[in-house]
């Protein structure tokens, strides 16, 4: 009978691409009571990439991991930090002196009372390592429904053997009806490193659909994933339709989504990090807080209009009605603007290459990316799209783009559209024209 329902929930995910709970808009803002406390706190990262030497970014990441959660923490009356976890491409290549490595930071950082939580995926199983060698490493389970503080805690990892994660159908389903019949109100925090195909910015590219047959039964899971390296602060990284997802970003470097003129990985990747504090309340409304590493602080809310913490916040994870992340966001997201002096700037023109300028666009939610229509008389050019470096803190004033293999003493126009990260677009774009140099 279990198994029949677990098949059979694999028709219900197709409704997934429906917008069945809509619920109501959320807002950019949210402010906490310190008055209300936690019941519980926890950290959640995701591809933290540790490589064969100390000597790198990702370890040093990872220390601060470490060093920030505790700091925060501290300055709390609630002052403990609970639980610690980590999604999956944990170490770079698979190899033992990654783990070593990883092992080092762990037991010269954490608490050793802390408990410490693994998926083990890709990276961490690769040159044909398995789960099993990583248990033995990390010495800690793959896979495993642990309660921590009265909320289960279940880790998913991918099995290498068969290459998919259906082998943890049927248990998956029994953890998460046991914890439903413990409380259905309470949240159920589910652990995995590919994000659920059709939840959160980036699960379109690097997402699975195995899980959704069985987590699409429960409102209450609270699902973090990672694998695609996609920024914390957009706010589709949080997603809520049939449960509540979280992308978990990355510790190593940012890529984004296909399309843009310089691919997906973006000029200074290598300078954005993130991870997640999360705090549950007596009531199970739950709050996340994804923190920047880069700068040592909370990541703020990527409204133009606003600048207050950036908190993802839960009131009722159990109650479908309520859920705020949606995609009706799609629907009532406002357009972004130009501000009113908005002019574009030409430097460095020579015979054959001109570096444009322009202020960004504004956007209640976030202004995400740009798109530059090049232009010789009526003649089309090139067109180019960049991001807006919303990911980057504090994210730039103006944007520049350089144009190469220009014709000399040439007119050329460009028309400028911005777009938010739902894609509404600007209504009007911003136009201006330059003359190469003569040779």
């Amino acid at each position: 009978m279990e198994i029949l329902r677990i098949l059979l929930c694999w028709a219900i995910s197709i409704l997934s691409m429906f917008n069945l709970y809509p619920g109501p808009v959320a807002g950019n803002t949210v402010v906490l009571d310190d008055s209300e406390q936690p019941v519980l706190r926890f950290v959640v990262c995701s591809d933290i990439h540790i490589k064969d030497s100390r000597d790198t970014r990702e370890y040093e990441r990872l220390e601060k991991l470490f060093e920030y959660s505790y700091r925060y923490a501290e300055s709390k009356p609630y002052s403990s930090i609970d639980a610690f976890v980590f999604v999956g491409d944990i170490i770079d290549t698979g190899t033992k002196v990654q783990a070593d490595y990883l092992n080092e930071i762990v037991g010269n950082y954490k608490d050793p009372e802390t408990p410490l939580l693994c998926v083990y995926d890709n990276h961490d199983v690769w040159n044909n390592g398995t789960v099993a060698q990583c248990e033995e490493w990390f010495g800690i389970p793959g896979n495993e429904d642990r309660v921590i503080n009265g909320f289960h805690f279940i880790t998913v990892s991918y099995d290498d053997a068969n290459k998919s994660y259906a082998h943890r159908l049927p248990s998956l389903f029994r953890q998460l009806s046991n914890a439903k019949r413990e409380d259905p109100q309470k949240p159920v925090f589910v652990f995995n490193h590919r994000h659920i195909t059709g939840t959160v910015y980036g699960s379109d590219s690097w997402g699975t659909p195995e899980l959704s047959p069985v987590l699409n039964l429960f409102p209450q899971v609270i699902n973090f994933s990672g694998h695609s390296h996609y920024a914390i602060n957009d706010p589709r990284s949080c997603h809520q339709y049939f449960f509540t997802s979280f992308n978990c970003g990355t510790l190593s470097y940012l890529e984004q989504e296909k399309g843009m003129s310089y691919g997906s990985v973006p000029p200074g990747a290598a300078n954005v990090a993130g991870f997640y504090i999360v705090e549950v309340f007596a009531d199970n409304s739950v709050a996340v807080l994804p923190f920047n590493i880069i700068t040592g602080d909370f990541f703020k809310v990527p409204s133009s209009y606003e600048d207050g913490q950036l908190i993802y916040y839960i009131t009722n994870p159990s109650d479908r009605s309520g859920f705020s992340y949606t995609t009706k966001r799609y629907q009532t997201a406002d357009r972004p603007v130009w501000p009113a002096d908005a002019t574009p700037e030409f430097t460095d023109v020579t015979a054959n290459q001109a570096t444009l300028s322009f202020p960004q666009a504004l956007d209640g939610e976030e202004i995400h990316q740009y798109r530059v229509v090049l232009m010789k008389g009526l003649t089309v050019v090139g067109t180019y799209r960049f991001w807006s470096e919303f990911y980057f803190e504090p994210m730039p004033e103006t944007v520049s783009w350089t144009f190469n293999d220009l014709k000399p003493d040439t007119k050329y126009t460009v028309i400028i559209t911005g777009f938010d990260t739902y894609m509404n677009s600007t209504l009007r774009p911003l136009t201006a024209s330059f003359t190469t140099a003569a040779e």
